[in-house]
């Protein structure tokens, strides 16, 4: 048993505005891995999910997340701490802002080697008894303008979809880190494994 390739996109200086994927039912756990996510902005990557039984991606999303940071220029700084800005209530779902989870940091882009990748796994999307849950855990390179502001930041996140209908879709999309969808995704390659 292992995991088996479903589907891939790829954005090289393309600019996209979503990235979709249909959730297969076939697989119990779903695993999508990020590589290479840089925005048009200085912007995170956000998702949501859709059900069959709903038209739009505004399912109701409860997270929480935890990062460590460093300065990359001298290693002089560094911490980790709860992250209540990526956080996401349910009850902010189909507002008409703040409807995207974090992937994980935003991405920076006032260097050109800025960028994140990361890993979520998503558990039995299908279930129709219980909440959806999800765990994330991405590494971003956020650089300003100076060369003192170069940082490498891990997050985790954890979180669930408050609704016991199955998932059969996905969104991913350039995002504040308020949740808000802004801008554009330049570069991404995201691929999505299922395992039974």
């Amino acid at each position: 048993m292992g995991y088996t390739l479903i589907s891939r996109s790829h954005f090289d200086n393309v600019a996209t505005s979503t990235v979709d994927f249909t959730l297969n039912s076939d697989y119990d756990e779903i695993l999508f891995v990020l590589s290479g996510f840089r925005p048009s902005a200085n912007l995170a990557l956000g998702f949501q999910f859709i059900t069959a039984s709903e038209a739009g991606y505004d399912r109701p999303i409860q997270s929480t997340a935890v990062q460590n940071h460093m300065y990359c220029h001298d290693y002089s700084h560094s911490d980790m701490s709860y992250t209540h800005s990526y956080d996401r209530q349910h009850t902010e779902a189909a507002s008409s802002s703040t409807q995207f989870a974090l992937f994980g940091p935003s991405v920076h882009t006032g260097k050109s080697h800025s960028n994140a990748s990361g890993e979520m796994t998503l558990y039995k999307p299908h279930d129709t008894s219980f909440y959806k849950y999800f765990l994330t855990d991405s590494h971003g390179y956020q650089s300003h303008i100076h060369d003192w502001q170069q940082y490498n930041r891990v997050a985790h996140t954890a979180g669930y979809v408050k609704d016991t209908s199955a998932l059969t879709g996905i969104r991913f999309v350039s995002s504040t880190y308020l949740g808000d969808q802004d801008g554009t995704i330049n570069y991404l390659a995201l691929s999505m494994y299922g395992l039974e």
